[in-house]
Parts: C-alpha cells; structure tokens; sequence
C-alpha cells in the first residue's frame, strides 16, 4: 500500500465463545493502541447462532507497517486477518454476506464506544464472569520451559530474544512481554523493540522465519530467567537449527485406510461418540508427525484436514517422509490461504499464555481461585459442573495445560469427569488437579486411581491451592521431558 492512505483490515474469528470471544474482545479494545490517530472507525459484528465474530478496522494515513501489525497481534489473539482492499471481487461478496448475517452489529464504530458495542455482543453471546477492558494493552505472552517455547533463543550478551514464527510484528514496534517461568512466583514484565524480522521467504535451516527483540538493560533474574530454558543462537540443542521449529500439539487424529488413490487423515478434537487411538505429536510450517499404528508405506500420498486451536481448519496434500514404530512423519503443501492459517495457529500455540480450566459448581470458588490462577500467569476457562467441563476439553483439548475441578457437582461429579477424560478420550498430557471439601484417604485413592495429578483440599484457601496446582503441572512437565 501506498505510505499514508487508507486501509481497510478484518479479523474474524469462529467458534468465539468463552475465552475465545475474550480474547476477539481484547484485540478490538487493543485498536485504538495499536493505530492511534489513524484509526476512524470500526465495524463490530456477531452471528450468534455460528458463534462467530467479525471485526472491521479503518485506517486514514496508514503506514506500510500498519497491516503487519494488526496481522501478528490478531493472529495472537486466535484470529485470522485479512485485507478488505486487497480481496477479489467474489471475496469481498463473501465477506459482505458474513457482516450481513450478524444478528448483533454496530457500524462505524468510533474509539471511546468499542466497549459498549462490545458489551452487546457479550450480552447477545452470554458470557459470564469478568470481561476485558481498555486499559489492558496489548502484550506478547510467553511460557518458558513450554512444548510453545520451542525454537526460543537468547543471547544474553546482546540482550537480544529471538522468537520463531511466520508472523511478526514491524521492526521499531514497542512490545511489552510477560514471560512465565519455571518456579517463579510471578511471571516477569519487560518491554522490548523490534529491531529485526526475518520472514519465511528467508528461512532456512539454523534461520527460521521470526522475529528479534532487543531487550535494554535486563536485569540479572531476568537474563538469568531467559538463559536457563532459551539456548543461544548456536546451541547444538536449540531449535534454531531448524528452518521450521516443530510445536507440539497432541492432536488426536484419524488415519483412513488409502484404499483410493488419496488416503485422508483428518486432525480433529476427540468426542464421546468419535475417538481415536492415533494423534499429531508435533506441527511445523511445513509438516507434521502424526503418531499412529498404521502408517502407510513412505511415499503414500494423503490429504490432511486439520483442526487447529483457534478453531483453525486446513486441507492440504501431503506424502508420507519417513515411518517407525511410533508413526509417520508427513510433508504438506498449502496454498496462501492454507499458510496463513497455518501461521495463524503456530503464532497462538508459540507465545500464548499458559491456560487452565476450572469447573466448579461454587460462583465464589470460580472467581477467587480463578484470579489466584490468573495471577501466576494462567489464562483461565470456567464451568459451572463436569458435563459442561467436558464439552469445553473436547473443544480446547490443543491448549490446556491445566484442569482444576471440584469433585462434588451437579450433573457430572469430579470422579466421573476424570475418568471420562483419561478413560474415553485418552487424554494423558493434560495436568488434572482435583479440589475436595473433606478429604479422605479413599476419596483421594478413587481420584489418583481415575487419573488426578493430585487432590488437593479447598482449606489451603485460593493462593495456595493456585500454587499446588502450578506444581503439578511442573511435576507431569518434568515427568514428560
């Protein structure tokens, strides 16, 4: 685009309900941060029977790094960006149909109104509990020691904090990061700039696509915090070497006899009625590890349909690269469309902050423990008993790190949520911490046996049942590395 003209940009988001329409809500209310005195107005629109959110953002003056930027941080928040101007005539039809289907919209939208028009769209979509607000800026979310660091490095003589990924913000942006590490009480904030942007054009092996952040004057605890789980640049261990760094994901996934010349293997959440033996250990920009019994022959040709966090689908071609005992390594190729999907995804699951999910039928439970969560850096999902718990695993299975929930609830006690999930879906990363009034050694015997990581009893108070649960996360992390 031309240095000073208009420009038209969208996010949309599917499936945005519960935390997943917080975090559309964020990245509107980030908007007038983001833009300043470009920004004219906005479009705000909600389907509410499809659940899904649709934001316009109109800009006078535009830079060159204005599209980079909404791209990076939509893309964070789960969404995926794209530019009106830029669109095919049959595209923008497309489009158009979608803001003509909301039931809930507000048009023309200026920057002091976006939360009451905002406030509409919760309302229309039920959400409960505590809702974003403008004072909270835009910041970069990052857990050090997770599966999401991988291809992190930092060289602490310079100062400066590499990050992997297919989307970037622009190079002189001001980022504020909140790293999470490790046994530290509270995560640690500190404001970076870009100074550099290497794009995936440029990748190759030892130099993926991603981003520099300059880092001035880190502190001691800081450098110190960074260096214990972010190699150097030229660490034989660092993920750096490759021109992809891989994420895991813990996909289950299911493989389909290739009795036609394209076998497909569709990546999916796990349901009660559909469950599958077979999962994707590890995702890059351009292909993916899928564990399973039955791999075909190397060479077989497959097509993909992937469902990523972020309510995120793709199809794409891939060939089978290698096979062992474990399971089949394959190659895609997707088309512009299909790779910005991707990127959007990989961008969610590399810097989000670490999430949990508390189920608890207790209005006063959910809140107090769920700021003691928040407050060591959790992004927290609620339900109100086991059955409604559920359906939220199954539809966030990609990214839960955590499950707290009470084992007395309507419904769907705490015993019978936990078997349900270790049992049926075969669920095995997620950490499960179960919380119980009146412990008993049977009780606590039933829960470990069913599958808690631990039981914990609700007199330890709110911060300090945050706490335990924090570390029985770090406990099954360390047991799985």
């Amino acid at each position: 685009m031309a240095q000073g003209g208009s420009l038209q940009l969208a996010a949309a988001f599917d499936r945005a309900v519960g935390e997943r329409l917080a975090a559309a809500e964020r990245l509107a209310l980030w908007v007038p941060q983001l833009f300043g005195s470009r920004l004219v107005d906005c479009d705000l629109g909600y389907r509410s029977a499809q659940r899904f959110f649709l934001l316009v953002v109109r800009l006078a003056g535009a830079t060159a790094d204005d599209e980079a930027r909404f791209r990076f941080w939509c893309a964070r928040s789960g969404g995926l960006a794209s530019s009106l101007d830029a669109m095919k005539a049959q595209e923008r039809s497309v489009f158009e149909g979608h803001v003509a289907q909301c039931d809930v919209k507000t048009l023309g939208v200026r920057a002091p109104l976006l939360g009451e028009a905002l406030g509409r769209i919760a309302a229309a979509a039920g959400t409960r509990g505590r809702r974003p607000t403008p004072s909270e800026g835009p910041v970069l979310s990052m857990d050090a020691g997770s599966q999401g660091f991988a291809g992190v490095t930092w060289d602490r003589a310079s100062g400066r904090l590499f990050v992997p990924g297919a989307i970037a913000p622009p190079v002189g942006d001001d980022v504020d990061v909140r790293l999470r590490a490790p046994r530290e009480e509270r995560p640690l904030a500190f404001r970076a700039r870009v100074v550099e942007v290497r794009p995936q054009a440029a990748a190759k092996p030892g130099a993926p696509a991603g981003f520099t952040l300059q880092v001035p004057g880190a502190s001691p605890e800081l450098a110190e915090s960074i260096a214990r789980h972010a190699p150097r640049p030229e660490s034989p261990g660092g993920a750096s070497r490759r021109a992809a760094p891989r994420y895991a994901v813990n996909a289950p996934v299911k493989v389909q006899p290739a009795a036609a010349p394209d076998a497909t293997a569709r990546i999916e959440y796990a349901t009660d009625q559909e469950l599958a033996e077979d999962y994707v250990e590890n995702l890059s920009q351009g292909g993916a590890f899928v564990r399973t019994h039955a791999a075909p022959a190397i060479g077989t040709r497959l097509t993909l349909e992937m469902r990523l966090p972020g309510a995120i689908e793709l199809r794409a071609p891939a060939v089978v690269m290698f096979r062992d005992e474990r399971g089949m390594g394959v190659k895609f190729e997707l088309d512009a469309d299909g790779e910005q999907r991707l990127a959007t995804a990989i961008a969610r699951i590399s810097a989000r902050p670490r999430r949990a999910l508390l189920v608890d039928d207790d209005a006063l439970i959910l809140h107090t423990l769920g700021d003691a969560l928040q407050a060591r850096g959790f992004e927290v999902l609620t339900a109100r008993d086991g059955a409604e718990g559920l359906e939220i695993v199954m539809e966030e299975l990609l990214s839960l790190d955590l499950l707290v929930t009470d084992v007395r609830m309507p419904n769907m006690d705490g015993e019978s949520f936990v078997r349900t999930i270790r049992g049926a879906g075969g669920e095995e990363d997620l950490a499960i911490v179960v919380v119980a009034g009146t412990l008993d050694v049977r009780l606590e015997a039933r829960l470990e046996k069913a599958g808690a990581d631990a039981v914990l009893d609700k007199a330890l108070g709110p911060a300090n049942l945050a706490a335990a649960a924090d570390a029985a996360l770090e406990r099954k992390r360390q047991a799985s590395a």
